[in-house]
C-alpha cells in the first residue's frame, strides 16, 4: 500500500534536445514541480543532462521507473499547444526529430545541448610540465586554467584526437567529469532612464540658479524640452553632462535616475508616412471578395495568380486589414531578405505601429524581443523570411507567401533538418488556425497550379497589370505587359561582336540613360569570370575543399579566385601550375565585370550593384534599395535578388545578359526555374507610368522555357512541363525524396550510399511499393564540398513515409527538395 502511494501521481511526456533522437520519452513529474504543457526543463537523459519540452501531461506512464524531471527552465511555456500539434505535424511531414521542429520556434539564446565539463582529479597538486604526449598536454592544460568544458578543449586542441587519449585518465581516477546543461543566455534588455520631478514649467527658472553648475542645468533643460524623460544616455549626449553630474541632479531630487525593460525594435526609429490607399479594380475585388468570404467562415488556401503589376500586394493589405479588425493576427512572408525592406516600408505605411520583422539578419537580442512579444500579444503583423513562419503568434488569422514559387522557402541541406517547404507548412498551420493562406505569384509554381486547377486549392487569377494613380485625382488603369526582345547572341559573334551587350541592348541602355530613366541589368553570377582556364593544357583552377571551380573576384591588385561555398581564397595564377605555360585565361562574366563594362562604355552612369558580395553586412540590402528607388543610382546590376517582387516605377528597361544560365543545371526543375526567373526580371520593367521593355540575350532563343518567358505566356509553359513532368514521373504526379550521405572519403560515402539503396529496394520489394523507382545511389553533382564528399539516392514515389520508415541516423533524408543537384 505505501508502494502505490509513492507513486508519481504525474506524467510527462518529453521531447529531448538531442541529436538524431526521434521518439518521446516520459518522466516523472515530483509533486513540488508545477509542470506545464509547453515548458522547458531540464531532465537526466542517458548519461548526461538535457533540455525537454513538455509535450503532454498523463496520469500513467507507458514506461516502468520513469526519471524525475529535475527543474523548470522556464517558468512559462515556450511553446503553446498549437505549436506542439504544428511540430509534431512538421516531423511527420519532413520524417524529421519532433525535437528539431519543436526547437525551430524558439528564439537563439534559449536552446542549450547538454555538455561535459572535466576536471583535475586533484586540483591542488602541482602542475608537471607540458608533455609530448596528448594526454599529457591535456593535464598541463587543466592544470593552468581549472575545469574546461569539452568545446573550450576542442577551441584549444583544434582537431586533435583528445577524447581518446585522456580515456586511461579517466579510467585510472586522474581526471573527472561531469555533465553541465549550460543556462539559456536570451535575457531582456534593460536601459537606464531619466525623468524630471518638477513640472517642465519650472525647470528655466531652476536652471538659472545653477550658475556653478552648467551641466547641470542643461540637463535639465534638455530634459524639459524632451518632456520629461529620456535614456540617460541620450541626456548625457545631448546636453553634455557627464554620469556624475546627472546623479547629482537625482542626489537634490529634481530627476530620478531608473531601470526599465526595453524591446530591441529595428523598427521602433522608423517613421513610415502614410499612402493613398487605391481603389481596387474589378478584378482585385472579385478575388478579395472571395478571400473576404473565407475568413469570415472557416478559412481556406487560395493561389493568387497574377501577372507582375497586377496589384497582389493590396489584396494582401485588405486581407490583413480584415483579420485585424477580427481582433487576429497576420504573418507576411517573402522569399529572400532583400525584399524584407520594400514590403515593411508598403505594410507599416497602411498600418502604422504594428508591423514587426523576423529574419536571421536581426542580432540574437532583437529576435528574442520580436519573440516574446508576439508570445505576448503585442504583435499584430510580422514580416520575414521563412523562419518568421514559427512566431508564436497566438490567433493567426491571415498568412501571405508573397512569390509562393520561390525556391528560399525550403530548407535544404547541408541546413540542419527539418527540411520543410514553408508554403505547405503555413498551409498545415493555417489549418489548426482556422485561418487563411495565401499564396501568390506571377509565375506559381507548377505543382502549386496542378493542385489549385485539382480542386485542392481555390484559384484566383489577376491577368491584366495596374498602374497605380499620380494622385488622388486619377484612377488605376490597366496596362500592357512590357514587350520583350529576345537577342541570338551567337548572330552578335557572327557579326563580329564580342561585347557583353548586343547592339540592342547597348542602344536601349544609352536612350535609357539620356532619357534620364533608371535601367536593371540581371546577370545570376558573381565575380568578375566565372572560371580561369590555362588554354595549353585545359587546367582549370578548382577550390582544394569543394572541387569546383573558383570564381575570380577583382580585390586587390591582382584579384582573387574565390570559392563561393566555402570562402576558399587563392592568388591568381600567373602561369599554369600543371604546364607552366602563361597560357592563363579568364572565362565567364559575373555582376563585377557588367558593372565594370557599364561605367567603361556609358561615362557618368552611376551604377549600383546589388549582389551577396555587396550585401553581406547588416542593413546593406535596405540601403542599396533605398539608393536606387530614391533615384540615386541610374543602373542596377545584380543576381536573382533584384528580380524578386521589386517594385521600382523609374525603370524602363531590363536587360538579362545571359537567359539560359540555370539551363544546363542536371535538375528536372532547370526549365521551371529558367521561365520563373527570366518572367520575373521582365515584370521589373514598365511598372511605371513610363511604360518599358525588356531585352533577353541568349545562346539558346527557342528554348521553350526562354520563348514563354519571352512572351508573359504561363499557360503555354505550363502545358509543356506537365507533359515532361509526366512522361519521367516527376512532381506533381509522384513525390521525391533525396537520401543524401556525406563522409570525409569518396570511397567512405560511396560505400554508405550503396548499402542504403541496397537496404530500400530489398525494402521496397517486401512492402510492395511498386510504384517507387530509384534513380542511383551516384555522387552528387557537387561531390565535395567543404573538404566533405557526397552522394546520393533520389526516390520517385507516391509514399515517402512508407518507403523511408525510420532511416538511419547518418541519413539525411529531404522530403519533396527542391534541389536535387
Amino acid at each position: 500500500m505505501s508502494q502505490a502511494t509513492d507513486l508519481p501521481s504525474l506524467y510527462a511526456e518529453l521531447a529531448v534536445y538531442q541529436a538524431n533522437v526521434r521518439r518521446t520519452f516520459h518522466y516523472a513529474v515530483p509533486d513540488d514541480l508545477p509542470v506545464q504543457v509547453g515548458q522547458l526543463v531540464q531532465v537526466s537523459f542517458r548519461t548526461g543532462l538535457s533540455q525537454g519540452i513538455v509535450l503532454a501531461l498523463e496520469d500513467q506512464s507507458p514506461v516502468q521507473r520513469p526519471k524525475p524531471i529535475q527543474e523548470i527552465i522556464s517558468a512559462e511555456p515556450v511553446v503553446t499547444p498549437t505549436q506542439i500539434a504544428f511540430a509534431r505535424w512538421l516531423s511527420e511531414h519532413t520524417l524529421s526529430p519532433l525535437a528539431n521542429c519543436l526547437w525551430l520556434m524558439l528564439p537563439p539564446g534559449i536552446a542549450k545541448r547538454g555538455g561535459v565539463r572535466y576536471r583535475l582529479a586533484d586540483p591542488e597538486s602541482e602542475c608537471p610540465p607540458e608533455g609530448e604526449t596528448l594526454s599529457a598536454q591535456v593535464i598541463a592544460l587543466l592544470c593552468k586554467r581549472g575545469a574546461l568544458t569539452a568545446k573550450q578543449l576542442d577551441r584549444a586542441l583544434p582537431n586533435r584526437s583528445w577524447r581518446e587519449a585522456i580515456r586511461p585518465l579517466l579510467a585510472n581516477g586522474r581526471l573527472l567529469s561531469e555533465p553541465i546543461l549550460p543556462e539559456p543566455d536570451a535575457e531582456a534588455r534593460t536601459v537606464r532612464v531619466a525623468r524630471l520631478l518638477i513640472s517642465p514649467e519650472r525647470a528655466p527658472e531652476i536652471a538659472q540658479g545653477m550658475a556653478r553648475s552648467p551641466k547641470q542645468a542643461a540637463a535639465l533643460l534638455v530634459l524639459a524640452e524632451q518632456g520629461g524623460e529620456l535614456d540617460l544616455s541620450d541626456l548625457a549626449r545631448d546636453s553634455g553632462a557627464s554620469l556624475h553630474a546627472l546623479r547629482q541632479l537625482a542626489a537634490k531630487e529634481l530627476i530620478e535616475i531608473s531601470e526599465e525593460a526595453r524591446y530591441r525594435d529595428p523598427l521602433a526609429a522608423r517613421h513610415y508616412p502614410p499612402q493613398p490607399i487605391p481603389t481596387l479594380t474589378a478584378e482585385q475585388a472579385a478575388c478579395w471578395q472571395t478571400i473576404r468570404a473565407a475568413q469570415d467562415a472557416e478559412g481556406g488556401t487560395f493561389l493568387l495568380h497574377g501577372v507582375t503589376g497586377a496589384g497582389k500586394t493590396e489584396i494582401y493589405l485588405c486581407a490583413i486589414e480584415h483579420a485585424l479588425a477580427q481582433g487576429r493576427q497576420a504573418l507576411v512572408l517573402v522569399p529572400e531578405i532583400s525584399l524584407v525592406a520594400q514590403t515593411v516600408s508598403r505594410f507599416a505605411a497602411r498600418f502604422q505601429g504594428q508591423v514587426a520583422v523576423v529574419h536571421s539578419a536581426l542580432t540574437d537580442g532583437e529576435q528574442y524581443d520580436t519573440w516574446r512579444r508576439a508570445r505576448n500579444g503585442e504583435i499584430r503583423i510580422v514580416i520575414g523570411a521563412r523562419s518568421a513562419l514559427f512566431t508564436p503568434l497566438p490567433d493567426l488569422g491571415v498568412i501571405v507567401l508573397d512569390e509562393e514559387h520561390d525556391d528560399s522557402y525550403k530548407q535544404s541541406p547541408p541546413l540542419p533538418p527539418p527540411y520543410y517547404h514553408a508554403r505547405e507548412a503555413a498551409i498545415a498551420l493555417m489549418r489548426l488556425h482556422k485561418g487563411v493562406v495565401i499564396l501568390g505569384s506571377a509565375t506559381p509554381d507548377v505543382v502549386t497550379t496542378f493542385r489549385a486547377r485539382r480542386g485542392d486549392l481555390t484559384y484566383l487569377h489577376l491577368p491584366s497589370r495596374v498602374i497605380v494613380p499620380r494622385s488622388d485625382s486619377e484612377t488605376a488603369i490597366a496596362a500592357p505587359l512590357p514587350p520583350v526582345s529576345l537577342v541570338d547572341m551567337r548572330e552578335e559573334l557572327r557579326v563580329g561582336n564580342r561585347s557583353m551587350f548586343s547592339t540592342a541592348l547597348r542602344l536601349a541602355l544609352r536612350e535609357t540613360l539620356e532619357r534620364g530613366e533608371q535601367a536593371l541589368l540581371f546577370l545570376n553570377r558573381r565575380g568578375a569570370a566565372t572560371f580561369v582556364l590555362c588554354r595549353a593544357c585545359g587546367y582549370v583552377a578548382r577550390c582544394p575543399e569543394c572541387d569546383i571551380p573558383l570564381t575570380f573576384h577583382k580585390r586587390g591588385e591582382s584579384g582573387q579566385l574565390i570559392c563561393h561555398y566555402c570562402g576558399h581564397h587563392a592568388e591568381p595564377p600567373k602561369r599554369c601550375p600543371h604546364c607552366n605555360s602563361n597560357r592563363i585565361r579568364f572565362f565567364g562574366a559575373g555582376t563585377a565585370s557588367v558593372v565594370e563594362a557599364v561605367e567603361g562604355e556609358f561615362a557618368g552612369a552611376r551604377v549600383l550593384r546589388w549582389d551577396r558580395d555587396t550585401a553581406h553586412k547588416r542593413g546593406a540590402h535596405e540601403a542599396i534599395w533605398a539608393r536606387f528607388a530614391a533615384g540615386e543610382a541610374d543602373v542596377l546590376v545584380g543576381t536573382q535578388m533584384i528580380v524578386k517582387g521589386l517594385d521600382l516605377p523609374r525603370v524602363t528597361l531590363v536587360g538579362v545578359m545571359l537567359a539560359e544560365t540555370a539551363l544546363s543545371l542536371p535538375d528536372y526543375r532547370a526549365a521551371e526555374r529558367t521561365f520563373q526567373l527570366l518572367t520575373q526580371a521582365a515584370g521589373r520593367a514598365g511598372r511605371g507610368w513610363r511604360g518599358g521593355k525588356v531585352i533577353l540575350q541568349t545562346y539558346q532563343p527557342d528554348h521553350y522555357a526562354i520563348q514563354a518567358a519571352a512572351h508573359h505566356d504561363y499557360e503555354t509553359f505550363y502545358a509543356r512541363e506537365l507533359d515532361y513532368r509526366r512522361l519521367l514521373d516527376y512532381p506533381p504526379y509522384k513525390r521525391l525524396v533525396r537520401l543524401l550521405f556525406s563522409a570525409p572519403s569518396h570511397a567512405q560515402a560511396q560505400r554508405e550510399a550503396e548499402a542504403a539503396a541496397a537496404a530500400l529496394r530489398a525494402h521496397i520489394a517486401a512492402e510492395d511499393l511498386s510504384a517507387t523507382r530509384l534513380i542511383g545511389p551516384t555522387t552528387a553533382h557537387f561531390g565535395k564540398l567543404d573538404g566533405i564528399y557526397y552522394w546520393h539516392i533520389l526516390a520517385r514515389t507516391t509514399e515517402p513515409a512508407r518507403l523511408v520508415g525510420d532511416p538511419a541516423t547518418h541519413w539525411v533524408v529531404d522530403v519533396d527538395p527542391t534541389d536535387t543537384l
